[in-house]
């Protein structure tokens, strides 16, 4: 009697023989090509896996498996990115620790894993939140603390008030809500750790170009790098701008102590060092050009002059200081994202401040205006009304004047009448175009003869540059859209960060680089080190613990609830926070802000390559790192083309420089996931109630069904809604293989050819296309295939019954398997057998239908063995057909035109 299929009483069968064959171990010695493929590891949250994750970690199971019985020596890893905001924020909810809640989720998913049938060596399974990992995350940190790349500022960040943290700009989503919680976020100044990303800008976009990625990705990190070319150009304030006296300056120092620190973030040291010196306004533009068309410049509300009239370090009108003070305030409470948006009415404020102009010498006026960012270039712009949409429309609100010094067309002399119609009627001229002729420009240039010839923009803009820099009004320089990096987290769920602040050696100006061992570390990296005056000084008496140290253990605290006060719940334990300085030996207190989730992720790969949970081995082994790496494949979300992702490239681009690894890019080929909805189209989401838990379907219809479902449903790049309906579709398919495995005619001695040679085919196109990640066509190759098998009189081989199993393996690794070992009898697993290999000659059908036209319409077809398919076979097939010979009204064709083994044409 034929066995029935139910899944559920073989799957957990194989997972426990798989478990204890440790038949995924991925060998770190033999022969064989490696081969990495990852998906990007999860978040286990209490909710466990949904089926968006099982399509993620199915598509690079498939691949696993597929270049494992390819003879390749392949790894696919698991761990856990168990750190962060989400863990920390359930477990407050829950009244738990999240020491005590991650392990449980991270069982929970991994049960999961193993009931989907997913073919990752458990051996290298780790999580962030071990101790043991994230010492090795705390050794990085202390490397790139060494180098420079990290500093301590008072800067003012976005705040969550839900989680009451400070986070990075990237964690803002473009609504102005924070992308863990959906909070509205708040600004607010605090002590941050900031890493110097900015310095790699150039090496990240360099390192774009040879990357197997998405085209929409790698344009997403190009454009959030954000390279543009220009040039820095300083406008000398007017000289009778009335700063105040050095007597005055301890007025300043008692404002310190008072909110107008909160408020403005200006400290005493850099008032008199505005005050000290002839005093400059520096902008960057991309358009040096269009200098001679500045009739304003606009300064940010952060920017060091606006602070200085608040602060009355600058001297102006009691009218104006109370206008610049007041909307100074109410923008740095603003988000970028809403000050910066195009479609904001453009506020601004004068400062009653000139500048000279470097070119015509005018006095021009001074604007503060929210527009413009303190933490983008210089914090100040140049208005340009006639050539920038942004200036030409806060002109026009505040009556500033607009002057035209490029047009489309040539023109012989100053702007016409017409030029200032266009203005008025199409607004600002944006493009290239040509220097409309001023004698100042010429006599600036020393050159009389410059508007001999019609002068474009561009060759102008060459020279300009030149002088400019030639006379120290500026010069040449690469401008960025990325801004260095937030590090540090007021909570408690995180890496602790393993630094000690000193007060002694604070006072006496100290910092780590005046230490014998410091010193000796710039020796041997002076090449690459980051250091410079500003990274010294804000880390006077800040210094790296010893790594023998490491790991600096996160304490088990049972109330870690944050305070919002902008300290970290750790700054509470005393008995932890105390600590000894390793330069003096005195008192220290231990860096209570924790680092951010990311912190983990961005090297998380690399641990893959020495982690062995079976020999205990855990130390970091560069050997061993790059004999892996970087990884073949990388699977996830689109929603990572930024952070994760560039977070990860700026770590390994570091390492690369210390010659700790030997790559720069950790990713040779990206795949993004499409997302799956829930069957009303939606999101999935527990408020709608309509989330599908990959336990239910397993349940109901076989792990097996469920990964060729989630394989067939679309492109693996595209979204795509649930549809129980098509998951019975896959469980059917799934149940007709089991079927033809155990009928007698399928199977046997007398094998069709014709069959065979459908396999082959099958064969060839399902290896194709999941090397190409295009599993949605191999599955639909496979069913075909049945739906021919089924039709077959004399069926395959027991070797070729053997083969289709093979194929199908990776995306039913449960099914594939019991038909292999307990109705084929194999004694080893089906997922450590060989690819099958098809000749090109296998492809061949015996027989081809050879279509026939007559004068280019299809008249007939002819059958012809592959051996008798030459011409004048096949014409003579033809010729002997009444049909064809019909439509040549009985004549003999005048031309043939034959494409051998596809198509006959026959002109009459």
């Amino acid at each position: 009697m034929k066995p029935k299929y139910f899944p559920q009483q073989f799957e957990s069968k194989w997972v426990d023989v798989w478990n204890k064959e440790k038949t995924y171990r991925a060998p770190d010695e033999g022969q064989g090509k490696k081969m990495m493929t990852m998906g990007m590891f999860p978040y286990p949250s209490g909710a466990g896996l949904h089926v968006g994750h099982v399509r993620i970690f199915t598509g690079t199971d498939v691949l696993a498996r597929f270049f494992r019985m390819s003879g390749y020596r392949t790894m696919h890893p698991m761990g856990w990115d168990a750190f962060g905001l989400p863990a920390e924020n359930a477990a407050i909810k829950e009244k738990k620790n999240p020491m005590d809640m991650v392990p449980l989720n991270i069982a929970n998913f991994k049960r999961q894993m193993q009931m989907l049938g997913l073919s990752y060596d458990w051996d290298r399974e780790f999580t962030t939140t071990d101790p043991k990992y994230y010492g090795i995350t705390q050794w990085l940190f202390l490397q790139f603390f060494k180098l420079g790349l990290l500093y301590k500022k008072q800067i003012p960040v976005y705040f969550c008030p839900k989680c009451k943290t400070g986070i990075a700009e990237e964690e803002v989503l473009s609504n102005g809500t924070h992308e863990r919680c959906g909070t509205a976020i708040e600004r607010k100044e605090l002590p941050q750790w900031i890493f110097r990303i900015t310095t790699y800008a150039d090496s990240l976009l360099e390192g774009l170009k040879d990357l197997d990625w998405p085209t929409g990705i790698l344009e997403m990190q190009k454009n959030w790098i954000g390279k543009s070319e220009g040039a820095e150009v300083d406008f000398v304030l007017s000289q009778d701008t009335e700063f105040i006296s050095s007597g005055e300056l301890e007025h300043i120092e008692s404002i310190q102590t008072s909110s107008f620190r909160n408020r403005t973030g200006i400290s005493a040291h850099e008032i008199e060092t505005n005050c000290a010196q002839p005093t400059v306004i520096t902008v960057y533009t991309t358009r040096p050009d269009t200098l001679t068309g500045v009739t304003a410049l606009v300064v940010a509300p952060e920017h060091w002059v606006a602070k200085s009239i608040v602060s009355k370090a600058i001297k102006v009108d009691q009218n104006i200081y109370e206008r610049v003070s007041s909307y100074v305030e109410e923008s740095i409470k603003k988000l970028d994202l809403a000050r910066t948006d195009l479609n904001k009415e453009k506020t601004g404020v004068p400062t009653g401040l000139f500048v000279v102009h470097p070119i015509t010498g005018e006095q021009i006026p001074v604007w503060i205006a929210d527009y413009v960012l303190g933490n983008y270039g210089h914090g100040a712009v140049m208005v340009v009304p006639a050539h920038d949409e942004r200036d030409y429309e806060f002109a026009k609100k505040h009556d500033i004047p607009v002057r035209p010094v490029i047009t489309e067309k040539a023109i012989s002399g100053r702007a016409s009448e017409e030029e200032q119609e266009r203005l008025d009627r199409e607004g600002a001229y944006t493009g290239e175009g040509y220097v409309i002729p001023d004698p100042q420009i010429a006599d600036f240039l020393h050159n009389t003869d410059l508007f001999q010839q019609p002068l474009t923009s561009e060759a102008y803009r060459e020279q300009i540059v030149t002088e400019i820099e030639n006379r120290g009004l500026g010069k040449e320089v690469n401008q960025y859209k990325l801004r260095d990096w937030i590090f540090s987290r007021q909570r408690y769920w995180g890496e602790p960060i393993p630094v000690v602040h000193c007060e002694t050696c604070a006072k006496k100006g100290i910092s780590w680089w005046d230490t014998e061992e410091g010193k000796a570390f710039l020796k041997a990296y002076h090449n690459i080190s980051k250091v410079d005056e500003s990274v010294s000084q804000s880390l006077k008496g800040i210094f790296p613990i010893s790594e023998s140290e490491l790991p600096l253990e996160l304490p088990y605290l049972k109330s870690y609830e944050p305070s919002g006060t902008g300290e970290s719940p750790l700054s509470q334990v005393k008995e932890w926070v105390t600590a000894t300085c390793p330069h003096c030996g005195g008192v220290a207190t231990r860096e209570t802000d924790t680092m951010p989730n990311w912190a983990g992720s961005c090297w998380y790969f690399l641990a893959y390559a020495f982690w062995d949970n079976e020999k205990q081995q855990f130390s970091f082994d560069e050997k061993k790192i790059c004999e892996w790496l970087p990884a073949d494949w990388y699977l996830g979300g689109a929603e990572h083309a930024v952070l994760h992702l560039l977070y990860s490239r700026f770590w390994m681009h570091v390492l690369n420089d210390m010659g700790i690894i030997a790559f720069r890019e950790p990713f040779l080929r990206l795949r993004n996931v499409g997302m799956v909805l829930a069957e009303d189209h939606r999101k999935m989401s527990k408020s709608w109630g309509n989330v599908i838990n990959p336990d239910d379907v397993v349940k109901e219809f076989g792990a097996d069904a469920l990964r060729i479902y989630e394989m067939f449903m679309a492109p693996f790049n595209q979204e795509n809604a649930w549809s129980t309906t098509a998951v019975q579709g896959s469980y059917r398919f799934v149940l007709r293989v089991w079927n033809l495995f155990h009928s007698e005619k399928a199977i046997g001695e007398h094998e069709d050819k014709k069959l065979a040679t459908r396999l082959y085919k099958a064969i060839h196109r399902v290896g194709r296309d999941i090397s190409e990640s295009k599993f949605n066509t191999a599955i639909p190759a496979m069913m075909e295939f049945i739906n021919y098998w089924e039709a077959s009189e004399g069926g395959l081989s027991k070797e070729n019954a053997k083969k289709f199993l093979q194929i199908l393996a990776p995306f039913a690794p449960f099914v594939t398997e019991e038909l292999w070992r307990e109705v084929l009898s194999e004694k080893t697993s089906i997922h450590i057998s060989r690819w099958p290999e098809v000749e090109l000659s296998m492809l061949e059908d015996e027989e081809l239908q050879i279509p026939v036209q007559v004068n280019g319409k299809v008249r007939g077809t002819v059958t012809v063995s592959v051996e008798k398919s030459d011409q004048g076979s096949v014409v003579a097939l033809a010729l002997a057909d009444e049909t064809i010979v019909k439509h040549l009204s009985g004549n003999q064709p005048k031309k043939i035109i034959y494409v051998p083994k596809k198509i006959l044409n026959m002109i009459g």
